[in-house]
């Protein structure tokens, strides 16, 4: 049985997100590497402390069954031992009985006093029974000393088997002990390497979108990131542009979040993605939309780049902004970056109208 090895969390998730977010031609870091190593080798000695506590637990269960059963006989002798003592009282009496018969009839002043089952031989010896008292004494005698002597052998057979499975219980469960004091100290270790690897894992995730961020501004001559004044980023203004019914209450509120930073799956108020900064936005004129930028995009009617307005939708792949004017896009880029106003750049796959 092995009742740890369920609770174990492989790491192999967490390495294996390394996989979507190295681009091609870009070295993972060693260090990395290095941590994905020590955390594999971690779970291999987890794994195997837990099979050798669960191998522990089986062996524990016999010795305790093997002591349950030591002290069921140690119990049956001590009741033995009961019963041959009422028998010993019950001989001792009726011996004395004899004796006191005895003594009546022929006046001696040897009698009771020194008078037991061990000398009832000796009185017989002495016809001081008469002949069939005397071998009725004598089986007597016999069988009672037949009973101690069983009575010893199985009692200390008991103690002898009830020590030695106790020895070995507490043998195994000290072994236990320390198994499940490494598994404790392994477990801790791991979560300090799974905690530093998936520090690392973002760290290179950041450093990739930030050269994909260069990449894409040097190619399309866009901000990497907003400037310091107004907010908007990208040349845009802080003001949305004057509209009418619905859509003014779109883009009043994706104005307001100018400047707060992305984060994933985030709704906001205080950071958003950018399929949930449009959502969020077009909630404020009542339309209900999907949390998710293809969704989004099937979602509703189509309409061309050239006859956009503002608060459209306009979506790259797996990327969404609302549309604000002058060519521009007010959205969410990805992490490390703000809520932003920026030009529409090439490879736009279509466009909707909520």
């Amino acid at each position: 049985m092995n009742r740890r090895a369920f609770r174990l969390v492989p790491l192999a998730i967490v390495i294996g997100i390394m996989a979507t977010i190295v681009t091609p031609g870009v070295v993972v870091a060693d260090p990395i590497s290095d941590k994905q190593a020590e955390a594999a080798q971690l779970d291999a000695q987890i794994n195997a402390n837990a099979q050798k506590l669960g191998a522990l637990d089986e062996q524990i269960n016999s010795a305790r069954n093997d002591l349950a059963d030591a002290n069921a006989k140690i119990a049956t002798a001590d009741a033995m031992v009961a019963a041959a003592q009422a028998k010993t009282k019950e001989l001792r009496a009726e011996v004395a009985r004899r004796a006191a018969a005895v003594y009546a009839q022929s006046g001696s002043s040897s009698g009771v006093e020194a008078l037991d089952a061990q000398n009832a031989q000796d009185l017989s010896t002495r016809q001081k029974y008469s002949s069939l008292a005397a071998e009725r004494d004598n089986q007597i005698v016999s069988q009672l000393a037949k009973a101690k002597e069983q009575l010893i052998a199985v009692k200390a057979d008991a103690e002898q088997a009830r020590q030695v499975a106790q020895d070995k219980s507490s043998a195994l469960e000290a072994q236990q002990s320390k198994y499940q004091a490494d598994e404790a100290n392994l477990l801790k270790l791991q979560s300090s390497v799974k905690g530093e690897l998936a520090t690392l894992v973002q760290q290179a995730e950041q450093e990739r979108q930030a050269r994909d961020a260069a990449a894409a501004a040097a190619q399309y001559k866009l901000p990497a990131s907003p400037p310091s004044t107004g907010g908007g980023g990208g040349g845009g203004s802080a003001t949305p542009p004057p509209t009418s019914g619905s859509v003014s209450a779109v883009l009043a509120y994706a104005y307001a979040q100018l400047g707060k930073p992305y984060c994933y799956a985030g709704v906001g108020p205080d950071c958003y993605d950018c399929s949930g900064l449009s959502m969020m936005a077009w909630a404020q004129a009542g339309v209900t939309m999907s949390h998710g930028s293809y969704d989004q995009m099937a979602s509703f009617p189509s309409v061309s780049m050239d006859a956009l307005q503002p608060g459209d939708l306009v979506f790259w792949d797996g990327h969404v902004g609302i549309y604000v004017g002058g060519g521009q896009v007010l959205h969410a880029p990805h992490t490390g970056t703000v809520v932003q106003i920026t030009s529409i750049w090439p490879g736009v796959i279509g466009a909707v109208r909520p």
